[in-house]
C-alpha cells in the first residue's frame, strides 16, 4: 500500500512539515511517482514508526537512528513507559475517589489528602506566549524604512535616544509575528553583518502569498538576490535576498500537493 504524504499526515496526526523535516535530516526517503509525488510504502512507514517511537521515548531528534533500533526492544520500552504512566493515573484516580467519598459523606478532605491531589495535577508551565525576532542593525531608522518599502513589512514605531545619536529600537509587523530592530551593542556581542564581514549565525524565513510576485517587486528595487524562486524538495517555492546590512531573508510559498487538489 503506497500512501501520499497528505494521507500519512491525516492517518498519523503528524504535519506534512514534520514529515518533510525527517526527510531533510535523512531519516526518511520515500519513493516518488512519475509526477514527483512522495509515496510512503511499508518500509517507509516502518521507519517512521521507529522514529516516532524513539521521539516518544525521549530520544533527541539528533540522536534518532531508526536503522540501529530493534523494533521489538523499542516496543517493549514503549509498553513499559505506558505501564508506568497508567500506574500513576490509577493511583491518582484512587486519591481523587477517596476525596470524593469523604465529600459525599459530608467530611471535608484533610490537608494531606489535598496535598496528594495537588501532587497529581500538572504544574503551570512557563510556556512562551509570543515570539519576537531581534534584528541587529547599524542604522535602525534606515533599515526600518527599507524593510517597509522594499519587503512590504508593516511599519511599527521607532524609538530615538539623544545620547545614541539616532533610533535605538524599531518594530516591524511581519505576518503573524513581530521583528524588533536593535542597535549594535558590542558589549552584548550584538553586531550587524556589516561589522562581521557578512558572517551570519541566523536568518529569517517569511511565508508570502505569491513568492514570484514578491521576488519581482524586491528585485526591481535593486536588492541583492541570493537565488531566484525555485521549487525546494521540502515542499515550498522559495527565493532568498539580502537587506542593505547583509541579513539573509528567505521568502516562500508552499507548493500545492497535486494529490490534494
Amino acid at each position: 500500500m503506497d500512501l501520499t504524504i497528505g494521507a500519512v499526515a491525516r492517518r498519523t496526526g503528524l504535519t506534512e512539515r514534520t514529515l518533510r523535516y525527517y526527510e531533510e535530516l535523512g531519516l526518511l526517503d520515500p519513493a516518488r511517482d512519475a509526477a514527483g509525488r512522495r509515496l510512503y510504502d511499508g518500509h517507509t512507514l516502518d521507519r517512521l514508526y521507529r522514529i516516532r517511537l524513539l521521539r516518544e521515548l525521549g530520544t533527541p531528534v539528533a540522536d534518532v537512528d531508526p536503522d540501529a533500533s530493534d523494533l521489538a526492544a523499542l516496543t517493549r520500552r514503549h509498553l513499559a513507559d505506558l505501564d508506568t504512566r497508567l500506574g500513576e493515573l490509577v493511583r491518582q484516580r484512587e486519591r481523587v475517589r477517596a476525596v470524593e467519598d469523604r465529600l459525599l459523606g459530608g467530611t471535608p478532605p484533610g490537608d494531606e489528602a489535598l496535598l496528594d491531589l495537588l501532587s497529581g495535577l500538572a504544574g503551570d508551565e512557563l510556556a512562551p506566549t509570543r515570539r519576537i525576532a531581534l534584528l541587529v542593525c547599524r542604522d535602525v531608522a534606515a533599515a526600518h524604512a527599507w524593510l517597509v518599502e522594499v519587503f512590504g513589512f508593516g511599519a511599527g514605531p521607532l524609538t530615538y535616544a539623544d545620547d545614541c545619536g539616532g533610533a535605538v529600537h524599531g518594530e516591524l509587523h511581519v505576518g503573524d509575528g513581530v521583528v524588533w530592530l536593535h542597535r549594535e551593542t558590542p558589549e552584548h556581542r550584538l553586531l550587524s553583518p556589516l561589522a562581521t564581514d557578512g558572517n551570519l549565525t541566523a536568518s529569517f524565513a517569511v511565508l508570502v502569498d505569491d513568492v514570484d510576485a514578491h521576488h519581482e517587486r524586491v528585485a526591481a528595487a535593486g536588492t541583492v538576490i541570493d537565488y531566484p524562486p525555485v521549487d525546494q524538495p521540502y515542499g515550498v517555492r522559495e527565493y532568498s535576498a539580502r537587506d542593505p546590512e547583509g541579513h539573509l531573508w528567505s521568502f516562500h510559498t508552499p507548493i500545492p500537493d497535486p494529490q490534494e487538489q
